[in-house]
């Protein structure tokens, strides 16, 4: 098997590679034309699998391929989607999920951090059951960072300690702990909402890797989710 798979993100683009079922390399790009004309040469792939959530980006780059697409959407993901409108769920979450029933990892609420941070519930059936978008972290400082005339960007660090003691740690503490906090909080909420009956949480996104010890739950972590979620649908539907 020689299969790219794409996930087309509102900031980042990501791509994995697999040849004969291993994932050999990971690509991560801003989401933009002129980048994906970079980073990709869809000439080497026999087949190519696609999850967007941006729809422009996702027709510049089928119009790019010369070879196999496929699609995901809710509709060939085989999912149960126990929901008021199955056709709004992103298709990024929704190749989350498939990899958790795949493992049989529910009950489970999988964390991801994005442009957005979502949070998608399944229940003991292997069912999506709802869950909740946030601004992601970097989202929300950007927006802090476009709204405050004096307030300049900064790096998205971890400082040692929460009380900052000048502009640049006081920003770092507020946006990263504030959105710390945030993560652990929601996690009570969902978890007293499924009265304790959750066997996993699964972080995975960009910031996963930096953010997960200091998730007060006990967590799965698992970064390329969305990528073998894409090649688990791509498989199902051969």
């Amino acid at each position: 098997m020689n299969l790219a798979c794409i996930d087309i993100g509102n900031t980042n683009t990501v791509v994995g590679f697999y040849k004969n079922q291993n994932l050999v390399n990971v690509k991560r790009f801003e989401t933009d034309k002129n980048e994906i004309i970079k980073s990709l040469n869809f000439e080497k792939f026999k087949s190519i699998a696609i999850s967007s959530v941006v729809p422009e980006i996702e027709k510049f780059i089928l119009s790019q391929i010369k070879t196999s697409y496929f699609n995901i959407s809710f509709i060939n993901s085989n999912i149960n989607l126990d929901v008021d409108s199955p056709n709004e769920v992103g298709n990024d979450r929704i190749c989350n999920m498939k990899v958790a029933i795949e493992k049989k990892l529910y009950p489970a609420i999988i964390v991801d951090f994005g442009s957005a941070t979502t949070y998608d519930v399944i229940n003991d059936i292997g069912h999506f059951i709802g869950g909740a978008i946030a601004p992601g972290v970097d989202v929300s400082a950007q927006n802090l960072f476009k709204k405050a005339a004096q307030l300049n960007k900064v790096d998205f660090k971890i400082p040692q300690t929460v009380i900052g003691k000048n502009t640049i740690t006081n920003l770092q503490s507020g946006i990263m702990y504030g959105g710390i906090d945030a993560i652990n909080g929601m996690l009570d909420r969902i978890k007293k909402e499924m009265k304790g009956k959750v066997n996993n949480v699964i972080l995975t996104g960009g910031f996963s890797k930096n953010l997960s010890k200091y998730i007060n739950h006990k967590h799965i972590l698992d970064p390329n989710m969305t990528l073998n979620g894409i090649k688990l649908i791509w498989e199902e539907n051969q």
